[in-house]
Formats: C-alpha cells, sequence, structure tokens
C-alpha cells in the first residue's frame, strides 16, 4: 500500500547535520510516509550514518558519484509512490507536525503546493529569527515575479504536480524558484500556512551562498520568463526614473492586478516598491505615499475584475 507521503531528503557531505534531520522527521506526528535519501556522492561520514538506519520507512539511494541537486530531487521524485511528496533539506529540521498540518491543507482539494512559515538559525551565532511570508495563492503567485515567496524545504506538493514540472538544469542553483514559476505558469496552486513548522539552517557552506552570483544570473532569467508568461509584457519590475515607472510600473500593477485577482494590499506594495529607488532622506515620505496611492489602487482595479 502506497504512503501518503514521499519526503525526498537529498544529502552531499552533510554528517554535521544529517541526524537532527532524519530524527525530525522519524519523530512526525503523522507516521504514514517513506522517506527517501538520495545520497549524492558524499565522501564523509555520511554514508556510515545512512548505512545504520533500520526504519523500514527509510530507503537510502547512493549515487557513486556527485550528479548535483538538481539530478537528486529529481531521482528522488521518481521513486516516490506516495500521494504528497514532502522536500526537506539536510541541514534542516522539521518540527514535529509539520507533515500532520501539511495533509489537512491538502487534503481539501484547493491546494497543490503547501509551504509554511520559518525559523531561520544561524549556524555561527545560534541566533534564531521567525520569517514570515505571502499566504494566498493569489499574493505568491504575484510575488514570484521579484522573489521566492516559498521556503523550498518546508514544502508539500502533490505527487502528480512534480510528475508534470521537473526542476530544470537549465536553473542552476535557482532551481527552486525555477520550479514555482513552472507550477504557477501551469496553474498551480499555492498556500503558506501561518505557522513555523521548518528550522531553517544558515551556513557559509550552503549552496545559495557559495554560488551566489550564479543563483543571481539564473534567477534573473526565470524571473523575466516568468513575468512574460504571467503579464505578457517584457517590464520586469525594477528601478527606474519616475516618467517610467508612472507608465511602464502603473502599466505593469494594472496589467499583473488583472491577470492575478485578489492581490492584496500589502503585496502590492512591494510590487510597485521594486520599481522605486531606496532613498534616504527628505524623499522617503513621498516615495512612500507614491507607493501606498498605486498599491491602493491596484488593488481597487484587481478586485473589480474579480467580481
Amino acid at each position: 500500500m502506497s504512503p501518503i507521503f514521499s519526503i525526498v531528503l537529498c544529502t552531499y557531505n552533510a554528517q554535521a547535520y544529517i541526524e537532527e534531520c532524519i530524527q525530525s522527521l522519524l519523530n512526525q506526528t503523522l507516521a504514514d510516509f517513506e522517506l527517501i535519501v538520495v545520497d549524492d556522492g558524499s565522501r564523509d561520514a555520511t554514508l556510515s550514518y545512512l548505512s545504520m538506519q533500520s526504519d523500514p520507512r527509510i530507503r537510502v539511494i547512493f549515487l557513486e558519484k556527485n550528479h548535483g541537486l538538481i539530478f537528486a530531487r529529481n531521482r528522488g521524485f521518481d521513486e516516490s509512490r506516495g500521494q504528497y511528496i514532502a522536500i526537506m533539506d539536510a541541514d534542516d529540521i522539521a518540527h514535529p507536525t509539520r507533515l500532520e498540518e501539511q495533509y489537512q491543507v491538502l487534503e481539501r482539494g484547493e491546494v497543490d503546493v503547501c509551504g509554511t512559515f520559518h525559523i531561520s538559525l544561524n549556524s555561527k551565532n545560534g541566533k534564531r529569527r521567525s520569517r514570515r511570508s505571502a499566504t494566498s495563492d493569489s499574493d505568491i503567485r504575484a510575488l514570484l515575479t521579484i522573489y521566492c515567496p516559498i521556503c523550498n524545504p518546508s514544502t508539500s506538493v502533490r505527487a502528480k504536480v512534480l510528475q508534470q514540472n521537473r526542476y530544470n538544469t537549465a536553473n542552476a542553483h535557482a532551481e527552486d524558484y525555477g520550479l514555482w514559476c513552472d507550477i504557477a505558469v501551469n496553474g498551480g496552486r499555492f498556500f503558506n500556512i501561518k505557522k513555523a513548522l521548518l528550522t531553517y539552517r544558515l551556513h557559509p557552506g550552503q549552496i545559495s551562498v557559495v554560488k551566489k552570483e550564479v543563483a543571481h544570473t539564473s534567477f534573473k532569467s526565470i524571473q523575466s520568463g516568468y513575468v512574460r508568461a504571467i503579464t505578457g509584457q517584457d517590464v520586469v519590475p525594477e528601478s527606474m526614473p519616475r516618467e517610467r515607472r508612472w507608465t511602464q510600473g502603473i502599466a505593469f500593477m494594472r496589467t499583473i492586478n488583472s491577470k492575478v485577482p485578489r492581490i492584496s494590499f500589502r503585496a502590492n506594495c512591494e510590487l510597485y516598491a521594486e520599481f522605486q529607488y531606496r532613498r534616504n532622506g527628505w524623499l522617503t515620505i513621498f516615495t512612500r505615499l507614491e507607493r501606498v496611492a498605486v498599491a491602493l489602487w491596484a488593488t481597487a482595479q484587481g478586485h473589480q475584475s474579480a467580481n
């Protein structure tokens, strides 16, 4: 019988964090899952730890050489038998009710991708910070035009959605953002639970830190394609002189609020802020007033088109 969840966990030289990560998954209040660990050619004690695991829910796939995270995650998806696939990183910690609460959301049939708020843990100084994001499908779709409002290792996704949308090797080190944009373009529905159900560890060895420049280049390419697919325009939100943003920026706001109805006022403020220059001093008040005025107008336009 197939499990409710397949948890896909990719490891690569993860000995410092792997035990705490896996124990957090084995201690979930919803126990009907398989844990598929894809080890991407580790050369440290990760292999020894994984080899000692005896829980029947754990299935380890050892790759002889390092293929990279995109290959490893897609391989994990291919091996999954669950109705839902939970994504997890080897240096993070799942809170005990994560799967149970995501299951309750996904079972309603209105959501395809369910993420959560999270806590960021700085490995250097031990400081923790609560991280929130947009929660509604409309806000998440809209904000994908400027950043990724989804914490990737907090997500659980319908298996059929990940069968139709894969990590793309062209999106080096921004593959998560590319995946969510592809799912959004293809009609997937999003939601973030308003609880921190994951602890996300920050450390110098993260790919997002080591490959920052490559990730930024990939992000900009994905962003342009997503904006074009959603709005039909080539104008990407970025700082513009006043005359340009009052034409191109406001045109963008009108279009996205008609294509993605019911974007919140707060999300519209974030969107229009990307068109403004960030300045200090006496101009700040006028910048903020402009932002609020445009966001109020765009929100009203979006709600009118939805009715």
